[in-house]
């Protein structure tokens, strides 16, 4: 075994977007950080997150990043709620957040495009990324973390002062330090369909995002820069493998469409370019530090897709952390990072996340209806849609605003 020549100030775990936005955001406070990513340098058009919220896109924009997205990206100017079966529509308007944030919109911006960007940031910067480097073994001292680390066949040791576990779900780094990510698992598996059907052509007054419930639940659909995306819960089970009869869609999506189009479209004619199914989790690290390791993202926490706040609130670690880093008081902050990211989301991202989940995938015609009642009520208050929205925009746990009642 090598030891790498020289103690790297900070290594940061996993080349994701949380991962590259906190290597630049340490480099704008003169903090050197290096990324070490187990999988090879390519760029994956695969379904991931696409939303980025009102402060996500303020972080964003300090790193220099924001004109792109704002010029390719969907910007969403009104958020629906509709029901497949039932009448009503409720429809909050983003411009109720002018004066809370520059950015008075939500904008839907595919992950890969946004990592596309911070590839470019990060060699602009010269920030080091290596990629093909899997850590496989992490020790801590008072002074630091050593890092095991294998690339091909060959296997060296890192040492770090600091080391940030930024690696998913299924983190090493969160393992390798023992801490306990305690939570449950949704019992059934969503699925998310891909397709460039002209969804405006055939619902005129249709939102870039609507959300509808129907009697099977919940039915997404996200109009992105270059395809529409529409997320469901299914009947099949976490543990279940689903198997398509040949090109035959689920189901659900079968059901759900025609409901949608009441008939006069036939779903088994829509030429589908994705058909993932996904299992949806809420969990919870009991820890984001352990003496000289951090969690954040995937690593830290969990949330259900539905209201797209996964990705944004690991973007909000990301931010949060490095400004740790930079302060005068290191230690102090660090902890300060630690305890008021983790309280943030255990007392309002996964309660919220997990009421978004309930509320959409409610089933009965009572529910819906009294749900969709609700919204079109707040809806048409301007300060309790305001309410709504700087909640379901994040700016209340991004700290731009004062925090208004939980969405429904």
């Amino acid at each position: 075994m090598n030891q790498t020549a020289g103690a790297e100030p900070v290594c940061i775990v996993g080349g994701g977007p949380v991962g590259m936005i906190t290597a630049l955001e340490l480099e704008r406070h003169g903090i050197r950080a290096t990324i070490l990513e187990s999988g090879p340098d390519e760029l994956r058009s695969e379904w991931r997150g696409s939303t980025l919220h009102p402060p996500t896109i303020e972080i964003l924009d300090g790193l220099g990043l924001s004109a792109d997205i704002l010029n390719e990206g969907v910007r969403l100017e009104r958020l629906c709620y509709r029901d497949l079966e039932l009448e009503g529509e409720a429809s909050f308007e983003y411009n109720l957040l002018a004066g809370l944030t520059r950015f008075p919109f939500r904008v839907q911006f595919e992950q890969y495009k946004l990592i596309r960007l911070l590839k470019r940031a990060l060699r602009e910067r010269r920030v080091e990324t290596r990629y093909g480097c899997a850590v496989v073994g992490l020790h801590q001292d008072d002074d630091g973390v050593e890092l095991e680390v294998e690339s091909g066949s060959a296997r060296d040791t890192i040492r770090s002062r600091w080391a940030i576990g930024a690696d998913g779900a299924h983190s090493t780094v969160r393992k390798a330090v023992q801490v306990s990510f305690p939570g449950f698992t949704y019992p059934f598996q969503s699925l998310v369909v891909a397709t460039r059907f002209p969804f405006d052509v055939y619902l005129p007054d249709v939102s870039p995002v609507t959300y509808w419930t129907g009697p099977r639940g919940r039915f997404s659909l996200i109009r992105t820069p270059d395809i529409w995306r529409i997320a469901l819960t299914t009947d099949t089970r976490s543990g279940e493998a689903f198997v398509r009869q040949g090109s035959q869609p689920h189901s659900h999506f079968i059901s759900d469409v025609e409901l949608l189009f009441r008939g006069k479209v036939d779903p088994l004619e829509m030429e589908l370019e994705q058909h993932q199914m996904y299992r949806t989790h809420q969990r919870l690290a009991a820890t984001f530090r352990c003496k000289n390791v951090l969690l954040a993202g995937d690593a830290a926490h969990l949330s259900s897709t539905t209201g797209g706040m996964g990705l944004n609130s690991g973007i909000h670690d990301a931010h949060a952390l490095a400004n740790a880093f930079g302060q005068h008081d290191r230690e102090s902050s660090l902890t300060a990072y630690a305890d008021g990211r983790r309280r943030m989301a255990e007392e309002i991202i996964q309660p919220l996340t997990t009421s978004s989940r309930q509320g959409t995938d409610l089933s009965s015609v009572a529910a819906r209806a009294d749900r969709l009642a609700n919204l079109v009520n707040l809806a048409s208050d301007p300060s309790k849609a305001q309410q709504y929205l700087v909640r379901a925009s994040m700016l209340d746990v991004a700290g731009l605003a004062a925090g208004p009642e939980r969405v429904a």
